[in-house]
């Protein structure tokens, strides 16, 4: 008969804490779960207590029985059937215990369903876990069980229903490029520091989730061991290798588990010495993804190997994370890393087209004093790349270009910045034409050049006068227009006697 209706008062249930029953249980239990003392049982839920043991104490697989679903299971499934679809859904059950096994009632939703308070908890299922030397510990579960890879396993700890005790391996998923055969997978425990899912909170649920992908097995070894070496959010981590051509069955390589004794993860410090300077975008490039590939792990961790930079990681965002397990800084395993990622350019106008890749990141996070001399660093950069362009198309020297620039002053910098914006505008019309791929990819390194460094594109003039042709006095009045135009060219080409050819800032001033 279903072993129904367990409340969770200590009395009813037989739950305790008891830390040396903790201690002889043998399996690594979760300390979010509590312990059953089935010695303070009722005589009729001893007996099922006992059945179940029995089971597991032989080896045997717990026996799972499905009951009726909920009807509003049972209609989603018609209607997904009536569609030829299939529900999207998570598949949830509810748990109730029996002599001989368990029996499953499938339901709409898990244990995010209202009703839990502080004081009404929700039921809790007998489950015997059996450590290698034979000993049984039976464990008070939440009722929850969820379907994964085509078995149902226990949502508060991973476990499967009929086999408890370990964690279930990874879902099998490809790898997302030919170089990335060496896949990193942790098991995300949200259930910690005796909080229990949907009844202390309901956020997501404990699942397993992809770290990242690395080139060789000793990066993924030595992430995979980072997320472990610590007390924190994740149960257990496992390196998992895939096949070179994307079509053999992936096989678990490694697995860790954190020690019940593991330290809490320590702070993290800048490491001496000055912030080895950015790697180019072209000395990290993207693998080549398999076709198919909606989202790519495009992110990535680059580390500082003291000699050099190279890639770490490919993540779908998780770089900083896998930085912070690894302890990057002042005596972690690499000084410096940095966190690149895909650049889109038009997010602001929702246009995910990707343009190429851009330094997101920096890891440790730069102090405010460090952050100033970048700051400063980078104004001065634009400053001198003006004055070489300036001094280059003007045929000055570096002195004579500051002089012109400080002679002229801000109305002679705003014209400057006027036809440097009108190129842009041109290389924007020609960019947002492409598709997303190397031509695209080009152009916006153009824009990189022309903002940043001031350098011409090809045909500047040509294609800043195609650009204000295109939009002469459709949204500017006449006089602006050839304003521009005088713009562009001071900009290209500028004067040589700038009070002379009356560009801006160089006029007389009026009396």
């Amino acid at each position: 008969m279903p072993f129904t209706s367990w409340s969770r008062a200590l009395v009813d249930l037989g739950v305790t804490e008891d830390a040396a029953l903790r201690k002889r249980s043998g399996p690594h239990l979760p300390r979010h779960i509590e312990l059953f003392d089935d010695q303070a049982l009722p005589e009729g839920k001893r007996v099922v207590v006992d059945g179940l043991r029995a089971l597991v104490a032989k080896g045997d697989p717990l026996p799972v029985h499905m009951a009726e679903p909920d009807p509003e299971v049972a209609e989603a499934r018609a209607w997904a059937q009536a569609e030829g679809s299939r529900p999207r859904r998570r598949r949830w059950a509810s748990v109730e215990a029996a002599v001989d096994g368990y029996v499953l009632r499938e339901t709409p939703y898990g244990p995010h369903r209202s009703g839990y308070t502080r004081d009404s908890r929700g039921p809790r299922v007998p489950v015997p876990v059996r450590a290698v030397d034979g000993t049984v510990t039976v464990v008070a579960m939440p009722e929850w069980a969820w379907l994964h890879e085509g078995q149902w396993i226990w949502a508060h700890t991973g476990w499967p229903v009929e086999t408890p005790g370990q964690i279930v391996d990874p879902p099998q998923v490809f790898s997302p490029a030919p170089g990335l055969r060496w896949q990193v997978a942790v098991w995300l425990d949200l259930g910690r520091e005796g909080k229990v899912l949907g009844e202390d909170y309901g956020v997501g649920i404990s699942d397993w989730q992809t770290a990242g992908w690395c080139a060789s097995r000793e990066d993924a070894r030595q992430i995979a061991r980072a997320y472990t070496a610590h007390r924190g959010r994740y149960a257990r981590a496992d390196v998992v290798e895939h096949g070179s051509d994307n079509g053999v069955v992936s096989l678990t390589a490694d697995t860790y588990f954190p020690a019940s004794d593991a330290p809490e993860r320590p702070g993290v410090s800048t490491a001496p010495g000055p912030r080895p300077a950015s790697p180019d975008s072209s000395e990290i490039p993207e693998p080549a993804w398999y076709q198919g590939q909606g989202r790519p792990p495009h992110s990535s961790l680059v580390v500082w190997t003291g000699t050099g930079w190279r890639t770490l990681v490919w993540t779908d965002w998780q770089a900083a994370n896998i930085a912070a397990v690894l302890g990057v800084g002042d005596g972690g395993p690499f000084e410096w890393a940095e966190v690149w990622g895909p650049r889109y350019a038009d997010r602001d106008l929702h246009d995910w087209t990707q343009e190429g890749r851009e330094l997101h990141s920096l890891v440790p996070e730069p102090t405010f004093v460090e952050q100033t001399k970048r700051i400063d660093a980078a104004r001065r950069a634009r400053e001198d790349a003006l004055l070489a362009a300036l001094a280059e198309r003007g045929g000055l020297t570096w002195d004579q270009a500051a002089a012109r620039l400080t002679q002229g002053g801000e109305e002679y910098r705003q014209m400057l910045a006027v036809g440097q914006a009108a190129i842009s505008r041109a290389l924007h019309t020609t960019r947002r034409a492409l598709p997303q791929g190397p031509e695209r990819t080009a152009v916006r390194h153009a824009l990189d050049d022309l903002m940043d460094r001031h350098l011409l594109p090809a045909d500047a003039e040509r294609i800043a006068t195609e650009q204000l042709d295109s939009e002469i006095e459709s949204t500017r009045v006449p006089e602006v227009t050839a304003w521009c135009r005088r713009a562009v060219a001071e900009y290209i080409a500028p004067a040589p006697d700038p009070v002379a050819a009356g560009v801006d800032g160089f006029r007389p001033k009026a009396a």
